[in-house]
């Protein structure tokens, strides 16, 4: 696929990527300036949890694979023991799993974090690009996910310099000198404003395309080519107009 694309000045060497998959490029250095890193610590330390313990939310490792908790119900299975079925989604994947436990069975917990970046652009192979801002400890480092193991909708609506938010797994000591750091889960702001390139006709809508990225919504009759826009992110992964952006 095309890729999207800015400059990233590291280690003094300039590194070239594409600002959208179609293959229209951007100069920039303006990536890196302007906006502080954040990160938001979920468990800085792996611990085991009991199975009655375990809730939603939670990231378990799981035969040697990282999930989401998504449900823990208990079943009564006699006087005195009850099992708990723990449901999980496996990171990065989503597939579904399901877990049958004791009470007295642990989980482990993995450390893991929240950590605020910012989208670069889609590279020659297809990967997502994304940068640790200017004032953090580890500005220009670039994080990399599979292009299409990304939602739709990020992959239709990210754009060069967008804040995001990703979910960031360490590996333990003990995993092996292999074992790797694990990003996934990207969220993309609820909404955001994006410049018109270019009005076409889809029936009897109105359809807008976009300079940083290669979404298209149905807009109203007052909206111009070179005008900017905001578009809202819906919970069911859709996009749609939502007005014009203030000036």
């Amino acid at each position: 696929m095309g890729c999207s694309f800015v400059l990233l000045l590291h280690n003094t060497h300039t590194q070239v990527m594409f600002l959208r998959r179609s293959g229209r490029c951007l100069s920039s250095t303006a990536l890196l300036g302007g906006m502080v890193g954040s990160s938001s610590a979920l468990h800085d330390v792996k611990r085991d949890i009991f199975s009655d313990k375990v809730r939603a939310g939670m990231v378990l490792a799981v035969d040697k694979r990282y999930y989401r908790v998504t449900a823990n119900s208990r079943s009564q299975k006699g006087q005195n023991a009850a099992s708990f079925n723990i449901k999980l989604s496996e990171v990065g994947t989503g597939k579904k799993k399901e877990v049958t436990a004791g009470q007295g069975h642990d989980f482990t917990e993995v450390r893991c974090e929240r950590v605020r970046l910012l989208f670069s652009g889609f590279d020659d192979d297809d990967q997502a690009c994304f940068v640790f801002p200017e004032h953090s400890a580890e500005a220009g480092k670039e994080v990399n996910i599979k292009g299409d193991s990304l939602p739709e909708v990020q992959q239709k609506y990210l754009a060069v310099s967008m804040p995001v938010d990703i979910l960031h797994i360490m590996p333990e000591d003990e995993s092996g000198n292999e074992a790797k750091d694990v990003w996934a889960e990207v969220i993309m702001p609820t909404n955001y404003v994006y410049t018109v390139e270019r009005i076409t006709l889809k029936g009897l809508y109105k359809m807008a395309s976009f300079v940083e990225c290669d979404g298209v919504v149905s807009v109203n009759d007052g909206v111009q080519a070179l005008e900017k826009v905001r578009v809202n992110f819906k919970p069911d992964g859709t996009a749609a107009f939502a007005g014009k952006a203030s000036s």
